[in-house]
């Protein structure tokens, strides 16, 4: 895969707690130098959002039960900042499939 990979945070409202993990991801994917789009919404619009922006990851800090489709990744810990080196090892490890 050559373009960046794209990955939809998600929480209740998609206002604050999408928005503090989208800007950490985005910051992460800098520190490593990997290519990504990140893109926000609501869990409740979970299927529209990820057909609309064709998304290889979903980060929720709400919420979401795992799909077939794509990996669900639990975003709570960019809240808390608990486990959140961890978390970004999963996320950029999924990332690193994807592009392969």
């Amino acid at each position: 895969m050559n373009r960046a990979a794209v990955i939809l945070v998600m929480c209740g409202s998609s206002i604050a707690t999408s928005t503090l993990a989208a800007v950490k991801i985005e910051e992460e994917a800098k520190r490593r130098n990997v290519s990504v789009v990140v893109k926000k919404g609501k869990v409740a619009d979970a299927d529209v959002l990820l057909q609309s922006t064709k998304a290889d990851i979903i980060v929720a800090t709400a919420v979401l039960p795992p799909r077939d489709d794509v990996p669900v990744f639990n975003g709570v810990p960019l809240l808390t900042g608990i486990g959140q080196k961890e978390l970004f090892d999963q996320i950029f490890e999924a990332i690193a499939k994807i592009k392969d």
